[in-house]
């Protein structure tokens, strides 16, 4: 059992979930698409849990250019992500996706985790391109569902122009580096690269894939797509594109950066500026916004800029030696991109649940919601509380080595200017975190009726996996040092 064993089921679900419409009118029975869907995503996680670490050719004899699979732990880290959030992201979709186009709606919804998957186990340059163009097009497609709405159309079409050109850029990043190589391959790229050395042309290559990637990623200066796509996006695609769709990127770009591409001065301080840049803008951006979702938005690319921040100090400390806390930093970053995904996608459900009550996204429309509807409100605790990163729960510990990283041989004027604005930062983002449970209970809610029992369900799922790594938060930060052990080089 391979990865293109899992793959190739998960296209037979899609096709078998286009298809289902026609039952579903025949049987009159709605849903049907739907747990059709849910079924090809059960079984591509357990799939996932039983493939062996390896690499895998699915076309050795075919004349196209080599397609190559590749699982290790830090692949398999991050599709157990991408599935543990789309499994309960879909079963939310059965009580809030009513329109008569279901069977799109989840077929583009399979597609998308098909093509998130099949990136991170991409181990190819030009097949990580392919595998993320089809996870890009169903994401265009599912945060413009609605298109006879406005502002869905309008937040889907700049989102299809700002991460077409980053991954424009990305394609174009890895023809220079054919043209040096002869091959796209990750590991043969690691190889030749390590004896060729650094070149302009390499360094060009490395900052070309830092602006396709932070692009796709929401980076600022890259981030203007994200916060109207998830204003626009219905619940549970805001859930997937903060949780796992803007984090693909950072996979390749760790990748690259720290195994495959030699080492170049200044890229460390463009990684660390540039996560910086995002962490102060969407922090600021967070506190002025009326709209919920914008507000978390803003708050998604103030994450990504954290974990920008930890790959900078990593390649930072590769570059003079400090191996061992490289690969501390790197799992912290790897650690806070675990914790984010989760808790910022179980909040953008738990969210959801109060503005399809409410019909509005303003926070006055919101407020005292947690008077009114006890078990969003709890479920909303644990994502805050795990996004803040309050010690000793399982988000601190990202957050921690992410600081250790950067305050190695402070005597460094640039370390301590980064470290202070990484601290005030994180500082500036509890509080806000903190304003927002403020306002969940201030003030009378006026809806009393709580949430469906199936969203309820994909958000408990969420919230007790978020508890059980507060509670054994060594699991995950062990997972996350295998994992940056297993990119880093040596």
């Amino acid at each position: 059992m391979g990865p293109q064993d899992a793959l190739l089921v998960s296209f037979v679900f899609i096709l078998i979930t286009s298809l289902s419409d026609v039952l579903r009118r025949k049987l009159n029975y709605p849903n049907l698409p739907g747990y059709v869907a849910l079924a090809g995503m059960i079984s591509l996680l357990i799939l996932i849990l039983t493939i062996r670490d390896g690499v895998y050719r699915p076309l050795i004899n075919s004349p196209l250019p080599v397609v190559e699979l590749k699982v290790d732990e830090f692949s398999r880290f991050f599709t157990l992500i991408i599935s543990i959030l789309a499994v309960p992201s879909l079963l939310y979709s059965f009580s809030y996706i009513r329109e008569e186009s279901r069977a799109s709606y989840y077929t583009l919804l399979l597609l998308l985790v098909t093509g998130l998957i099949g990136s991170v186990f991409s181990n190819d340059l030009f097949t990580f391109y392919c595998f993320w163009e089809l996870a890009s097009i169903s994401a265009y497609s599912l945060v413009g569902f609605r298109w006879w709405h406005w502002e869905p159309a309008e937040a889907s079409f700049k989102y299809l122009l700002a991460c077409t050109v980053g991954a424009l850029t990305v394609l174009y990043s890895t023809s220079l580096l054919y043209g040096i190589t002869g091959t796209t391959n990750l590991d043969e790229l690691s190889r030749i690269l390590s004896k060729v050395g650094s070149s302009q042309i390499i360094a060009m290559s490395a900052a070309l894939m830092i602006i396709g990637l932070g692009t796709t990623a929401a980076a600022t200066p890259f981030h203007m797509w994200l916060p109207d796509a998830h204003s626009a996006a219905p619940n549970p695609i805001s859930a997937l594109l903060s949780g796992v769709v803007v984090k693909v990127p950072l996979y390749m770009l760790t990748r690259l950066m720290l195994s495959v591409l030699p080492f170049t001065n200044g890229l460390s301080y463009a990684l660390i500026v540039l996560g910086v840049a995002s962490s102060l803008l969407g922090n600021l951006a967070a506190l002025i916004q009326n709209d919920v979702k914008r507000f978390l938005a803003y708050s998604t690319i103030a994450n990504v800029g954290y974990i920008f921040t930890g790959i900078g100090a990593c390649y930072r400390l590769l570059m003079i030696g400090a191996t061992e806390l490289a690969i501390d930093t790197a799992a912290g970053a790897l650690s806070h991109l675990a914790v984010h995904a989760l808790s910022k996608g179980l909040l953008f459900l738990c969210v959801g649940n109060v503005i399809e009550e409410v019909g509005s996204r303003f926070f006055a429309s919101l407020e005292g919601y947690g008077r009114r509807m006890p078990f969003t409100a709890a479920f909303s605790l644990v994502a805050l509380v795990g996004l803040s990163g309050i010690p000793p729960l399982v988000g601190y510990y990202g957050k921690s080595l992410i600081t250790a990283g950067i305050a190695y041989k402070l005597e460094d004027l640039f370390s301590l200017i980064v470290l202070a604005l990484v601290e005030a930062n994180f500082a500036l983002a509890a509080g806000y975190y903190a304003y927002f449970v403020f306002r969940m209970f201030k003030g009378r809610f006026h809806i009393s009726r709580e949430a469906s029992k199936t969203a309820l369900l994909s958000e408990f799922f969420i919230a007790a996996i978020i508890v059980f790594l507060s509670l054994q938060p060594s699991l995950l930060v062990e997972e996350a040092r295998a994992c940056a052990k297993t990119v880093l080089p040596g």
